[in-house]
Parts: C-alpha cells; sequence; structure tokens
C-alpha cells in the first residue's frame, strides 16, 4: 500500500531545531572536545594557518572546520555553544542538500521528507551535537554528488552545477581530504557506465571552470602550511590518508563487517525501508529510471569503501546516511511489504521491551554495577528516565508505523523525541563523559607556577576549560605523534622518571589521570621526593596535587 510522506512543517522545524538543546552542553570526551579546543586555540591565537592541540603543531586534518568554529568564538566568545553553533548550520546546510536533491529527483514532499528523516536518524542527530569532521565532509559530500547527479541527469545545467559540484568539492577537501574527490569520482564513473543515458551530462562534469575553483580553494592554504611545515604534505597524505587506509598503524582496526552493524544502527528509526529500498535497488536494472540504483550505490559504495580500510570508525560511514534516508522516505511512499512491515514491529517490539528491562534494571543492579561513580543523586534519576524513554520513543515509532497512512509522519516524530531524550541524557551524564569540572577546579587553585600535568590519557577538554595548555602529558601520544617526533616539544612529553622527579623547583603539580591508574601512579611518586597532598573524584578520573613531603 503506498502511504504519504508529507510531514508538517512544524515537526520539521522542531526536528532541525533539536541540537539546540545540547547546544550548551559540556564538551565530551574525546571528539567533541578535541574539535571545539583546535579552533579555541586558533582564535586566541591568531594563526589561521597552522592548527595546534594543547600548544602543539595539529596537522592531520584539513582547516575549514577550525576556521569556521573558531570565527564563531572569536565573535561569540569561547563557550560550548559557540563552539558548536557552526556545526548546527552544517547540519541545516546537509537537511537543505537532500531536500533539494529530494525534491529534483523525486518531488518536493519526498524532498521535506528526506530533510525530516535525515535530521532524526540516530547517527546523524547525535553527530550535530558531538563535534567530529565527518558531519562537515559528509554535507559537502552530499552537495557535490547531488550536483553531480543534477549535470549527468540534466546535461543543459551542467553549465552552472558542474563548477558548483566541484566547489562543494573544494570544501569537502578542506573538511576531511582526499575522499571528497575519490568518492564521487569513483560514484560519477560507476553510474557512467551502468546508465548510457547520464554519460553526457557525466563529460561535461570535466568542467575547466570547476577545477579552476577548486584548485582556487585548496590551493593557497596546503602551500601555505608547507611553506611553514615542509613536512606537511608528506605527513597529511602519505601517513593520515594512504598509511591510515592501507596499514594498522593507527589502531583503529575492526571485523570487516564492523559497518553492517554501525549503518543499520546508525540509521534508526528509518533502517527498515531503507533497507529495503537498498534491495529493490538491486533489481534487475531499469535503463530509464537510474535514481534508486544511484542513491543506492552512493550508500553501498561508502560502505564498502571504509569496510576495506585498515582504520574503521563508527562515524566513517556518514556521508551514507542523507542518500540512505531519501532511499527510507521513497521506500515508505512506495509502500513497505508486508514481511517489512511485521520485521519493522518486531524490531520496534525488541526496543520496547529494552526500555522495560532498562528501568527495571536501574533499580536491581547492585551498587558496584550502578549508578556510576561520581554521578550526582539528580543525574541518576535523569538517567533511570531518559535511557528507557530514548528506547521507548524509537520503540514506539517502529511499532506504529507500519498501520499509520503516513508513516514518515510517525517515524520522524518517533526519531525527534528520541533525540530529546538523548541531547537531555547527555547533559545529565557530563560529569562522566566531560572534563569540565575537573578544569575548572584546577583554573580556581592553580598559580601562575602551577603545572597540570596528565598521566596515561590526555584530556581534550582541559585547555579549552582550564585555559592554558597541559604543561606535560606523560604516557601518552594518541593525537599528538607529529609533534612528539618535533625535538621543540620534547620536554611536553614524560614516562615515570619524571614523576619520580617531583616535585618541581616551584609550584605544586595537578595530575590528572584515569581512575583504575590512582594505584599505580601512588606507588610512583612514593619512590621520590614528592607527596600527594590530596586526591579529588571528577567522574571517571581522578586529581592528584602534588608537592614536597
Amino acid at each position: 500500500m503506498k502511504s504519504g510522506s508529507s510531514l508538517p512543517a512544524g515537526l520539521l522545524a522542531a526536528a532541525l531545531a533539536l541540537p539546540l538543546v545540547g547546544l550548551g552542553s559540556p564538551l565530551l570526551e574525546v571528539d567533541d572536545a578535541r574539535y571545539a579546543e583546535v579552533p579555541r586555540a586558533m582564535a586566541a591565537s591568531g594563526d589561521w594557518v597552522l592548527p595546534s592541540l594543547n600548544g602543539m603543531p595539529y596537522v592531520e586534518k584539513p582547516p575549514l572546520w577550525y576556521w569556521t568554529a573558531a570565527a564563531s568564538q572569536k565573535v561569540f566568545g569561547a563557550s560550548e555553544a559557540s563552539a558548536r553553533l557552526p556545526m548546527l548550520l552544517i547540519a541545516l546546510l546537509g537537511a537543505a542538500g537532500v531536500w533539494w536533491l529530494g525534491s529534483w529527483l523525486y518531488s518536493a514532499g519526498t524532498g521535506r521528507a528526506a530533510a525530516g528523516a535525515t535530521a532524526t536518524a540516530a547517527l546523524w542527530l547525535f553527530l550535530t551535537h558531538n563535534l567530529t569532521l565527518d558531519m562537515p565532509v559528509s554535507v559537502f559530500l552530499l552537495w557535490t554528488t547531488a550536483l553531480a547527479l543534477r549535470a549527468m541527469a540534466r546535461p543543459d545545467d551542467a553549465h552552472w552545477a558542474a563548477p558548483a559540484a566541484w566547489l562543494t568539492a573544494a570544501l569537502g577537501f578542506l573538511s576531511k581530504g582526499l575522499i571528497a574527490l575519490l568518492l564521487p569520482g569513483l560514484w560519477v564513473v560507476g553510474l557512467a557506465v551502468l546508465f548510457p543515458k547520464l554519460r553526457r551530462g557525466a563529460r561535461r562534469l570535466l568542467s575547466p571552470l570547476g577545477l579552476l575553483l577548486f584548485l582556487a580553494v585548496v590551493a593557497p592554504w596546503f602551500a601555505a602550511l608547507q611553506r611553514r611545515r615542509p613536512d606537511f604534505l608528506h605527513t597529511f597524505f602519505i601517513e593520515q590518508h594512504f598509511q591510515r587506509y592501507l596499514t594498522p598503524r593507527y589502531g583503529r582496526g575492526a571485523p570487516w563487517w564492523f559497518f553492517l552493524a554501525v549503518l543499520p544502527a546508525g540509521l534508526l528509526p528509518w533502517t527498515v525501508p531503507a533497507l529495503v529500498g537498498l534491495g529493490r535497488a538491486a533489481r534487475p536494472l531499469d535503463a530509464a529510471d537510474f535514481r534508486g540504483p544511484a542513491l543506492a550505490a552512493w550508500v553501498l559504495g561508502v560502505a564498502v569503501f571504509f569496510s576495506i580500510s585498515n582504520s574503521k570508525l563508527a562515524t566513517y560511514v556518514l556521508p551514507a546516511f542523507p542518500h540512505a534516508c531519501l532511499i527510507a522516505v521513497v521506500t515508505l511512499e512506495e509502500g513497505l511489504p508486508r514481511w517489512a512491515a511485521k520485521l519493522q514491529r518486531s524490531l520496534g517490539a525488541v526496543l520496547l521491551a529494552a526500555a522495560a528491562v532498562a528501568a527495571l534494571a536501574a533499580g536491581l543492579l547492585p551498587a558496584r554495577a550502578w549508578p556510576p561513580r561520581g554521578t550526582s543523586a539528580d543525574a541518576v534519576r535523569a538517567l533511570v528516565v531518559l535511557g528507557p524513554a530514548l528506547l521507548a520513543c524509537l520503540g514506539a515509532a517502529l511499532t506504529a508505523a507500519p498501520s499509520s497512512h503516513r508513516p514518515a509522519v510517525v517515524l520522524t516524530a518517533g526519531g525527534a523525541l528520541a533525540g530529546l531524550c538523548l541531547f537531555l541524557g547527555l547533559r545529565a551524564a557530563a560529569p562522566l563523559l566531560s572534563v569540565k569540572e575537573a578544569a575548572l577546579a584546577v583554573r580556581q587553585e592553580a598559580r601562575a607556577e602551577d603545572q597540570l600535568w596528565t598521566y596515561g590519557t590526555y584530556l581534550h577538554g582541559l585547555p579549552f576549560y582550564y585555559g592554558r595548555p597541559v604543561d606535560k602529558i606523560v604516557y601518552f601520544v594518541g593525537e599528538f605523534h607529529y609533534a612528539k617526533k618535533d625535538p621543540a616539544f620534547a620536554e611536553r612529553f614524560g614516562d615515570d622518571q619524571d614523576v619520580r622527579a617531583l616535585p618541581r623547583a616551584a609550584g605544586r603539580t595537578f595530575v590528572l589521570l584515569r581512575r583504575f591508574e590512582r594505584p599505580h601512579f601512588e606507588k610512583t611518586v612514593s619512590g621520590g621526593a614528592a607527596s600527594i597532598a590530596s586526591w579529588r573524584a571528577f567522574g571517571r578520573w581522578s586529581l592528584a596535587e602534588v608537592r614536597t613531603r
């Protein structure tokens, strides 16, 4: 049975505005805090060419996100809200992109519903709040593919669509690098092979004006930073692209089927119609209708590309989401087959059962398991309500949608309510996920001669809230492998010998570490001339104040 996909304007506006709920929440470790701190440091230093992390060069990623977030913090001041505001605007640009693509490819109603679906897909919604570079590159890849498809489907529009596609590809390149060219290029070639009617438009994508625009946008920063750091291009392309993709050097491996699990989970509540649509697109090709296969080819191509990689993070597959959500909306318009409707109801029942179990378990688990140490009573009560409520919202939507004449409305509403629970829950769980309280405590007490160290870890929110870089990072490399190779920063890294050498000649040393490392740290300090004057707990972390015995 065919169903309507018309989405009420109020519901769409509410879905798009959801990230405002979490805009000022404390920064989460790790990515959220890092991609707020690097722009903060850029705005503070006035150096718009060389990004820095904890006062050291950080050249793993291109600068577009840093520029936009630094500009926001320059105008509005350094805060969580000003750090996240550009990501909200970028996400809105993504909603506009899938709206436009769906509108001209299918209908205005389809495009509007696809914007709502994208805005409420679980992983997409989370990443409007948790800062990573995968959201900006996904949005620019969406616009690149939408404009390229427009040029291929309507060659008479290629005179503007082709240069525009190159321009958005340039912005994608400045967001995360080579995938902004490689993935759309492979996709366009594949479509031209499969659909002869698209070949004329595909040839027109080889636009001299577009290529000039691309180079004009991308080349200046790369040239400027290469002059500053002669090893930059090798680090950026060879290490951060080819070695990260082809080798396990960076320790982000996962099974080959990793994204086969991430994609369905991240698409909730749109999972079932998206999977049905992908299956329909795999049927024998209709040379006259390229739309479904083109969208499916992008989704599957992104998933396969990153599945082959030796570096896998859940967020890498985000570029597939807008296209998958458009497929889901089209599938709902055509009607779910009976087996898929049953599957969706069953999935909803599982989530409802999980919500009930989660609510009961919170009261039955032993004290050592729940609540987490460092969580206030108010936060515990909030999490006990919001966690099960999130699952219940998704479960209820999945259960009710197959019986509705407007399933897209039901799924959008369920996804939006689940997103509201998510953002409120993240705020309640901030003491467990953010280092804000610890950093502010040190900031309040530390004098100019005091230092802040981290032991066995590095917490990216510390400089953001503390207002100063972490002075020494003990037993951790992580994102600092580039800086650690530079002799100029050798003193910023340490080991147990530095701990045993405490106390310093002047001032106290505050050391932040994970709770489970406290016994080893105490033993190490006891072997030297220093003593631990106090311990304080902040969520998952412990703060030691080290001074002379």
